[in-house]
């Protein structure tokens, strides 16, 4: 009997050794926080003036985050260790850049988005940028905007949406585009309803992006001023009354622009402010 229990507590030690290894791989949120960290490290230790040399970058990362275990991941993997090639303070934004789209690709290939080119010509006819927009499904866009929020951080993953000016490419949360089906039918939601606002925030989170692409070292405050500007002249576009447009550039005002952030909002925001488009005329926004 002694030597049976002394068979299974061995046995039990076994197991929470291996179940605590060291060893053990990393699951993607573990290893894309492992990413994050580094490449803040580096980003901060570069803005100091610290040269770091390709090979020394190439280090920390193979020390500080390594392969991930998961295939998916194993692009962004590649294009975070090539960013080391351009271990500058001007580079390494632009490498960084290059470790989220391959992380947009990868999810892609999963499960592809859908190309819809109406919703690219509310941005070409609001913001004038020709740009590819897309549109996910949930079950793609869950697991994919979960990495997206570990790599980028901060506020600005609860834009519903995502800008590469390099490629001239949108991609949007399926509820924004969801939302967005009432403006491509011409059709108003009920008065009371709160479909209404997610039209409005719909519109915003679209040229967002949009403007994005057109002016991309502007500031988020800068760009978010812009998009809540554009929602009643897209409204009036689109045949609605003034009344209508009026609700919905309200709506965008009061429940979403008022409601975001501080990065995202401006004091220079307003009627008449620095970045009123439209300066000669007293309808706000």
């Amino acid at each position: 009997m002694l030597g049976v229990l002394a068979t299974l507590a061995l046995g039990a030690g076994l197991i929470a050794l291996f179940a605590w290894s060291p060893w053990k791989d990393p699951t993607d949120v573990e290893w894309l926080g492992s990413y994050r960290a580094w490449s803040d490290g580096v980003g901060a230790s570069l803005q100091s003036g610290l040269v770091i040399a390709q090979a020394e970058c190439e280090s920390t990362f193979d020390d500080e985050v390594g392969e991930p275990a998961q295939e998916l991941l194993k692009p962004v993997a590649a294009a975070a260790r090539r960013g080391c090639a351009a271990a500058t303070p001007a580079g390494w934004p632009k490498g960084k850049a290059e470790v989220v789209r391959a992380l947009v690709d990868a999810h892609d290939d999963v499960l592809p988005p859908r190309r819809r080119p109406d919703l690219a010509a509310i941005a070409r006819s609001g913001v004038g940028v020709q740009a590819d927009v897309y549109c996910w499904q949930p079950e793609g866009w869950a697991p994919f905007f979960e990495q997206y929020a570990i790599v980028r951080g901060g506020e600005e993953t609860s834009l519903k949406g995502i800008a590469d000016s390099a490629r001239s490419r949108i991609d949007l949360d399926p509820d924004v585009c969801a939302a967005l089906r009432w403006y491509l039918r011409r059709a108003r939601p009920d008065a009371l309803s709160y479909e209404n606002f997610e039209l409005a925030q719909g519109l915003m989170v679209l040229t967002h992006q949009a403007e994005h692409i057109k002016a991309p070292t502007a500031s988020e405050a800068e760009v978010e001023c812009d998009a809540v500007q554009q929602v009643r002249p897209l409204a009036r576009a689109n045949g609605w009354d003034g009344t209508y447009a009026a609700k919905l550039a309200s709506q965008a005002w009061e429940l979403g622009y008022r409601q975001l952030p501080p990065p995202f909002r401006s004091p220079a925001c307003r009627d008449g402010g620095r970045l009123d488009r439209s300066p000669r005329s007293s309808a706000w926004p």
